[in-house]
């Protein structure tokens, strides 16, 4: 089956410091590079390399890069036919890693911007066994995009980053991937959907995914694993893989395309996440997003 991708492709520049400069202070950076990158991006090259069938849609930069971000997704095993150039230039990301691999990261949108739900091919929305959403574009995008998804009998996962101001509408969402930041601002800000109000359930603080709407949250901890909240089911913990973390920027966007292009090849939710923690945890080890993403791969195996 097929993993329809959607949303954001930047082009990354990455620098790499000692620490963080405070305001006003000025640093030398000991190295830096340029990728191709993108919330979107990252989880549809996550998938592929899973073994998943994955299509990204999304806009591309009228511009040098936004060909070469096309060129790269190819080369990585993404379907990027529904990658087409917007009126405006490539969005960017403007990354900084520290010794200890944390991160800061500012986006600028640029033709992400323009992405609306009339880009996704009616076609390959009819294929998709899973469509995953990211918060990088527009929301009104997302949120269409969701209801053509479920009206289409389409499963549909959402990476719930970066959060915006106000609450998220989760009513057409089947599956919210979050860290232990975003979980606590959804469950403490986001209204309850109709689903969630009617369910008996949801009432439970032991169920956030109850009381969010959802059928599952998975709640990443970093090098900690995940857990993984199934409505009205015990929470399970998925370990994480002790590793010597270079850069942890992407890490998020592994777990998510990794997780997601596995349940596409059927594997079931704690297996897949055992993949994703496994893949993200890797991805850890070297520096960059996508470029960090290992290309010899083994999936878990298990029911």
């Amino acid at each position: 089956m097929t993993l329809l991708v959607m949303g954001s492709v930047n082009r990354d520049i990455t620098a790499q410091l000692g620490e963080f400069p405070q305001p006003g202070e000025t640093v030398l950076a000991r190295a830096a590079e340029t990728a191709t990158g993108g919330k979107s991006a990252n989880q549809a090259v996550a998938a592929a390399l899973v073994g998943a069938d994955s299509h990204l849609v999304a806009r591309c930069g009228a511009d040098t890069a936004g060909t070469e971000a096309v060129t790269s997704l190819l080369e990585a095993g993404v379907r990027a036919e529904a990658v087409t150039p917007g009126r405006g230039a490539q969005g960017m990301a403007f990354i900084t890693v520290r010794a200890d691999g944390e991160n800061t990261i500012v986006v600028v949108p640029g033709a992400n911007a323009e992405l609306t739900a009339d880009d996704c091919p009616p076609a390959l929305l009819e294929r998709a066994a899973w469509v995953l959403l990211s918060l990088e574009v527009p929301l009104e995008t997302v949120l269409e995009m969701a209801a053509r998804s479920r009206a289409a009998g389409t499963k549909v996962a959402l990476n719930a980053s970066p959060l915006p101001a106000g609450a998220v509408d989760l009513q057409n969402v089947d599956m919210v991937t979050v860290n232990e930041g975003e979980a606590q601002h959804l469950l403490e800000g986001a209204p309850q959907t109709e689903a969630a109000s009617s369910d008996p359930a949801s009432s439970d603080p032991a169920d956030p995914a109850a009381l969010l709407g959802l059928e599952t949250l998975i709640v990443t901890r970093g090098g900690e694993g995940a857990v993984l909240h199934r409505r009205g089911q015990p929470a399970v913990e998925v370990p994480g893989v002790p590793v010597k973390a270079v850069d942890t920027s992407g890490c998020g966007d592994a777990f998510a395309g990794a997780l997601v292009g596995r349940l596409t090849c059927g594997d079931s939710l704690q297996t897949a996440a055992t993949t994703a923690a496994r893949f993200a945890a890797d991805a850890a080890t070297r520096f960059g997003a996508q470029s960090s993403y290992p290309r010899d791969f083994t999936a878990s195996t298990g029911s």
